[in-house]
């Protein structure tokens, strides 16, 4: 059954004239059922449509007791009964009609309608006790520790320190593009002045790498406003203060398959298609990629014409210059008198 056809849901969106409500708040709503087993006989259901105590959250859980509480002093203090039974029945073998879950607080006096609810008298064996006890012990024992509900100054306390993480991560996605330009804008200066198109290559290579780290800080942002939103939104429990993202997603049934590790690895390493196609990534990466491109085949066509242009090799024009040494008046001739050759080659 469905919220759609749901009597109790119904009751709770007001779309029930003929209904005897006690109580609404925020939680909760109490109510007369139509056929009372006594008088004063109330029944109180949470707000969400919930089947059953299995299916039951430890907050709602909560919010439901306090309601049951206040609901008792109030039947007591109406109806002044002898005694109270508080009743809640999940599945139909035990006597659950409507599967809403629901608590129904009972006034009781003697000798009224309800009677005995109790059997008189069991035969169960001492065996059977014990092992059913150690059962019970070791299902307890197995169960994850329930943590207590968090309070509202805690829980905005959490979502400040989430979206702290969300404004460093848009701020580091924006220091990404920020020291991109300058860099690129040098390698591409470079390349075209220089006329070597392997520089516009790297430049090339290096929008790619800035691509990919700017992608997986969107997707972490991407992934803390999940969590956000959950924490918000009171989806489900997460640890407290947890700042993991993880957390914020559907927990896999105890018998799914492993994933295999190059999906972990993807998973883990690669961001997703839906980040790729951002505002924030494909269009200004695209466009830089595509400047990139044109500088390479700009360098490598302007290279080639500029090497043509260059002058071919002439000959070489060899100077030779002679120096013949003076000799001062009436000094010996000591040295070699034949004249100092020099090869100048230009």
């Amino acid at each position: 059954m469905t919220e759609t056809d749901c009597p109790f849901c119904e009751i709770i969106y007001r779309d029930d004239p003929d209904v005897r409500e006690v109580y609404r708040d925020e939680n909760v709503v109490a109510f007369f059922p139509t056929e009372p087993a006594v008088l004063g006989h109330t029944m109180v259901v949470p707000r969400r449509h919930v089947p059953d105590i299995w299916s039951l959250r430890s907050n709602e859980a909560a919010d439901l007791a306090a309601a049951v509480l206040r609901l008792a002093d109030a039947v007591r203090a109406s109806v002044r009964p002898e005694g109270l039974n508080v009743i809640q029945s999940n599945g139909t073998v035990a006597t659950q009609t409507v599967p809403h879950l629901h608590v129904h607080i009972v006034p009781r006096n003697a000798g009224d309608a309800m009677g005995p609810i109790w059997p008189e008298d069991t035969e169960y064996t001492t065996e059977e006790k014990d092992g059913t006890l150690r059962a019970v012990k070791a299902a307890v024992s197995a169960l994850p520790l329930v943590e207590t509900e968090i309070s509202p100054e805690d829980r905005r306390k959490h979502l400040d320190y989430i979206q702290a993480v969300i404004t460093r991560q848009s701020a580091a996605s924006a220091s990404t593009k920020g020291w991109l330009l300058p860099v690129v804008t040098a390698v591409f200066g470079f390349a075209l002045t220089q006329h070597v198109w392997l520089l516009a290559l790297l430049g090339i290579c290096l929008i790619a790498v800035f691509a990919y780290v700017d992608a997986n800080y969107l997707r972490s942002e991407k992934a803390y406003r999940e969590l956000y939103k959950t924490v918000s939104r009171s989806e489900r429990t997460v640890p407290h203060f947890t700042l993991d993202p993880t957390d914020a997603r559907e927990p896999l049934p105890a018998d799914a398959p492993a994933a295999a590790k190059w999906k972990t690895w993807c998973v883990t390493y690669v961001p997703e298609r839906e980040v790729w196609k951002s505002w924030s990534i494909a269009p200004f990466y695209c466009a830089m990629l595509l400047l990139g491109v044109g500088v390479a085949v700009t360098a490598a066509l302007t290279g080639d014409k500029v090497e043509s242009k260059l002058p071919a090799p002439g000959p070489t024009n060899t100077v030779v210059v002679t120096i013949t040494p003076s000799l001062e008046p009436g000094a010996p001739s000591s040295r070699d008198d034949s004249p100092t050759t020099r090869t100048h080659a230009r």
